[in-house]
């Protein structure tokens, strides 16, 4: 199976020697399921690494009714857009498990990108990237039927439960279905139905607050046309 992509972390492909640097200007701190890592409107001081465990982003209307918009995990940062915009964060991010965090403060993080332009340009890939991925996901609501869009998001959710092994094919989603419903836009009971059809296939199973990807290769196989304007993935 191909590489899949991480719209989220640059870490990896930097030198050994910029990683030792980025390092010993971290400090590693331990979160509780539940616990509130940035809240809506506020600015963030620090940039964060997910070292393990998972988060998702949050947002709240109104009236208080809230919907997921992602979920992040091992490798993913934390941050790094309000760090060049210096514009409050748009969205909660809770921790889903409990959670190990690198956290790096602006200005280390700073002096930094000024000391290594390398880091720079992996970020600029990475930013790059990640708007054409959320490009496409926005192009997936019109174009797609609600199955694929389902198919197709279970996929993408699946990089940030594989605790990095991008190579593993059965993945354990620790999303439930009302939190998928709410990323795919569409009613539980909907999704529901899409997904009990999916399982018929073969390519996965429900649990209680889980879904089991039985073949990660596979799903991807027998629905390749939903991927073909996204090679990255």
């Amino acid at each position: 199976m191909r590489q899949l992509f991480s719209p989220h972390n640059f870490f990896d492909a930097l030198p050994e020697n910029i990683q030792d640097e980025l390092n010993a200007a971290s400090t590693f701190i331990n979160i509780e399921k539940g616990a509130c890592i940035i809240k809506a409107g506020t600015q963030p001081e620090v940039v964060c690494q997910l070292i393990s465990g998972q988060v998702k982003y949050f947002s709240s209307d109104l009236e208080g009714r809230g919907k997921v918009l992602i979920v992040m995990g091992k490798g993913d940062w934390i941050g790094l857009a309000e760090l060049f915009t210096q514009l409050p964060a748009p969205w909660d991010v809770t921790a889903i498990t409990p959670v190990k965090l690198r956290k790096v403060n602006y200005r280390d993080f700073n002096n930094l990108l000024d000391k290594h332009p390398q880091i720079a340009r992996q970020l600029l890939k990475i930013f790059s990237l990640r708007f054409r991925f959320f490009s496409l996901f926005d192009l997936d609501h019109s174009a797609l039927t609600l199955r694929e869009r389902v198919i197709k998001v279970l996929y993408l959710l699946s990089t940030s439960f594989d605790n990095g092994d991008r190579s593993a094919r059965k993945i354990t989603l620790k999303v439930s279905q009302e939190e998928l419903s709410m990323i795919v836009g569409a009613s539980r009971q909907k999704v529901n139905a899409e997904l009990k059809a999916v399982q018929q296939e073969g390519l996965l199973t429900l649990h209680y607050g889980s879904i089991t990807l039985i073949d990660r290769a596979k799903l991807r196989d027998q629905h390749q046309q939903l991927f073909s304007a996204a090679p990255f993935l």
